[in-house]
């Protein structure tokens, strides 16, 4: 996935005194307030309930440190200022942390109106009669697949008007996911194409009728390169803090039917892990 966060020693408490053994026990966790339904100001996000299985699994106090920008920056603006410690949702492979084992995989998908009756769960599906126009987040696969399916610039001037024409120049722009979804309920876009638990909320919400349905293949670009659309989340740790990786793994395992349970109630497709 073009990830939402961008693109070890022993504690010995015994000679460092109160305030870190505090710290030892204390998960500190970043957290994006502009990150729905991931992270949310008031802390109701499913990765930030999250969060707070993992604290009370690993015996330690939550310290959910929010950040009042996108999540992109999490690790540079909260990691890397030892904000933090703990990310909560990053792709398996990122290599700027250290990363658990993964705890659930998904996938991106088609968002669809149950009226419209579609059944298409390849990429190259979205190219069917009376279907012309998609929602979609930025920097996603979505935008290769409708370019391999010759869509793309049909779509550019309605893709836009999903940010009012904001200017995308030197600057971050997202589509939020709920108007992904929104569009597709409302009419005005005939697909929608976006990582399954970032709009999985909405779909389960909408009023009107909507279909989720993870795209089954992978992305095999002209050069070679293949884009998988499947992907494993773990729990991202810093990589100056080894020592609180394997009590992360370990509050994962244990508290691994708390989270399913978040997750199934978020309405997220999940895939088995060892596919």
């Amino acid at each position: 996935m073009i990830s939402r966060f961008g693109c070890g020693t022993a504690v010995l408490l015994c000679s460092l005194g109160a305030a870190n053994a505090q710290a030892v026990d204390t998960l500190r966790v970043c957290a994006s307030t502009m990150d729905a339904p991931y992270s949310t100001k008031d802390g109701t996000g499913f990765e930030n309930r999250i969060a707070e299985v993992l604290a009370d699994e690993a015996g330690m106090t939550l310290d959910l440190v929010m950040i009042e920008k996108d999540a992109i920056y999490l690790v540079r603006d909260g990691i890397e200022d030892d904000l933090c410690d703990v990310l909560v949702g990053v792709d398996q492979d990122d290599k700027r942390l250290l990363t658990s084992k993964p705890y659930y995989r998904s996938a991106y998908a088609f968002i669809s109106r149950q009226d419209r009756n579609f059944d298409g769960d390849k990429w190259q599906d979205v190219d069917r009669e009376g279907f012309d126009t998609f929602s979609y987040r930025y920097h996603s696969p979505a935008e290769t697949i409708l370019k391999y399916t010759g869509r793309y610039e049909y779509n550019l001037i309605y893709q836009a008007s999903l940010t009012d024409f904001e200017d995308r120049r030197n600057k971050y722009t997202q589509v939020p996911a709920d108007r992904v979804v929104s569009e597709v309920a409302a009419g005005n876009a005939d697909l929608g194409i976006a990582f399954a638990p970032d709009v999985a909320r909405y779909v389960r919400d909408s009023r009107e009728p909507l279909k989720l349905t993870l795209i089954s293949n992978e992305i095999e670009r002209q050069d070679g390169l293949i884009i998988p659309l499947q992907y494993s989340q773990s729990v991202g740790v810093a990589k100056t803090k080894p020592e609180l990786l394997e009590r992360i793994d370990q509050a994962l395992e244990t508290g691994r039917d708390r989270i399913q349970a978040i997750l199934d109630e978020e309405g997220i497709p999940t895939l088995p892990l060892n596919s």
